[in-house]
């Protein structure tokens, strides 16, 4: 379940006059746009202090009546943050946005890959902000049916990251799968309406982060701090990247007992964008200090002012709590001595070095015309980065419908697939992987 304190999103704000601010919200749990107005005159032109205190006002609004709203509700207005509400339903008040995503070959990716429908997903949690936890039918083999695949499936459906997202595909797309200590990339996914990229899945390790069952619950191992240390040492060296968000959140265990990293939506090439503030040594220190001593103080600290130097010099205190298979002073040294090893060696580019090429112009989309008194006067196909569902309900466009019903209807809507799918006849099979679809075996119509 996402958490309450990242559900919502002020995408951007519109102050018509002086007694109008609108709010453009949007619900991760839903999936959905909110135009949340509210009607005061009692903010001057000049008072940027209230101005900008109208966005927490209107989210404030939203939270307390979000999830009463019936689903064709696209916008809510209100003079007092403490009374009742309006809504509307017009056309005219829909904010909602859509990215207009480029076709599999805008990946430009020099091997195969497989792909997935998004309508061949079942939402089994949602983990994040556009992060949900999924299932899929495998392939069958010639020993039988495959066993649904389960993994973390990470998307845009709005414009606002959607660069970020793209730059972490293309990257992790470009890792090796068989690396023991690295999560493995899965699929690309692909809307099922218009065709485009939407997003990709990792396979998913259960268990819990280091962070969700710490040194507490599961004792630490020095063989694990030893393979963050190895995979580090390949990321940056052998891969030419830093990963630049080493935490215990990011880290997990696999079945076989082995360390893995995952979450490369931080990340850059050595050779450009590289920020020495969020160097993954300074990551590996922290990570390894808040793992003995359940300090997360550093956490809150920006990353330009994090001190590592005046950290290392500091005595580090086990937490009574915490775990271990080794003394405190063993995982000290492993570290030092890996951070003396690094000083020794440079980042020098050599071929296994990840390359590839930058986001694409945006991909033509249709798009209405407008004439000066702002009448439709037409429409055209022309490059888009974002596609107004109310101008493409207008022009009878086909689009997909990412709104879904909220959290706590999850459970109902699961329980309800399973006795459907208990009941459907396999007769087809998917191919996936091809960027080619061929009838699914007893097809799931969408992600919740």
């Amino acid at each position: 379940m996402i958490d309450p304190e990242y559900r919502f999103s002020a995408a951007s704000g519109e102050f018509w006059t002086k007694d109008l601010y609108t709010w453009q919200i949007i619900d991760f749990d839903q999936r959905r746009h909110f135009s949340v107005t509210y009607c005061t005159p009692d903010i001057a032109d000049d008072d940027d202090d209230k101005i900008e205190a109208t966005e927490e006002i209107c989210l404030a609004k939203l939270r307390k009546h979000v999830d009463d709203l019936d689903t064709n509700v696209v916008g809510i207005r209100f003079s007092d943050p403490t009374g009742p509400i309006t809504i509307s339903t017009s056309q005219d008040d829909d904010a909602t946005s859509y990215s207009n995503n480029h076709l599999p070959a805008g990946l430009q990716l020099p091997f195969p890959i497989k792909a997935i429908r998004f309508d061949c997903l079942t939402e089994l949690d949602r983990l994040y902000p556009q992060v949900d936890l999924v299932t899929y039918v495998g392939i069958p083999t010639a020993g039988g049916p495959a066993a649904d695949t389960k993994a973390a499936f990470k998307y845009w459906f709005v414009s606002n990251g959607m660069y970020r997202k793209w730059y972490e595909l293309q990257l992790w797309a470009r890792l090796p799968r068989d690396h023991p200590h690295i999560v493995p990339f899965d699929a690309v996914v692909l809307d099922h309406v218009r065709g485009g990229v939407i997003g990709f899945t990792n396979v998913y390790i259960p268990g819990g982060t280091l962070k969700e069952t710490d040194a507490t619950v599961r004792p630490f191992r020095l063989s694990w701090f030893q393979q963050l240390l190895s995979v580090v040492d390949d990321l940056n060296y052998r891969y030419g990247i830093m990963h630049q968000d080493i935490a215990a959140r990011n880290l997990v265990i696999d079945e076989k007992d082995n360390l893995r990293i995952f979450d490369f939506n931080f990340s850059s090439r050595i050779s450009e964008y590289y920020d020495p503030h969020r160097d993954d040594m300074k990551g590996v220190i922290f990570t390894l200090y808040e793992i003995l001593t359940l300090d997360e103080q550093y956490r809150q600290v920006p990353h330009a002012e994090r001190d590592t130097a005046a950290l290392l010099l500091q005595q580090w205190e086990k937490h009574p709590d915490v775990k271990l298979d080794s003394e405190v002073h063993e995982f000290r040294k492993v570290l030092d001595d890996w951070l003396e090893e690094r000083k020794t060696r440079e980042f020098k580019k050599v071929d296994t070095w990840l390359q590839w090429p930058l986001m694409p112009e945006p991909p033509n989309g249709p798009a209405l015309v407008y004439g000066p008194d702002g009448e439709v006067t037409g429409r055209e196909i022309r490059p888009e980065v974002v596609l107004m569902r109310r101008d493409l309900i207008k022009m009878e466009e086909p689009y997909l419908d990412w709104e879904r019903p909220a959290s706590y209807r999850l459970g109902d809507v699961l329980k309800k697939r399973k006795l459907q799918k208990e009941v459907d006849v396999p007769t087809n099979i998917t191919k996936q992987g091809t960027g080619k679809s061929v009838e699914e075996t007893h097809r799931l119509k969408k992600s919740i």
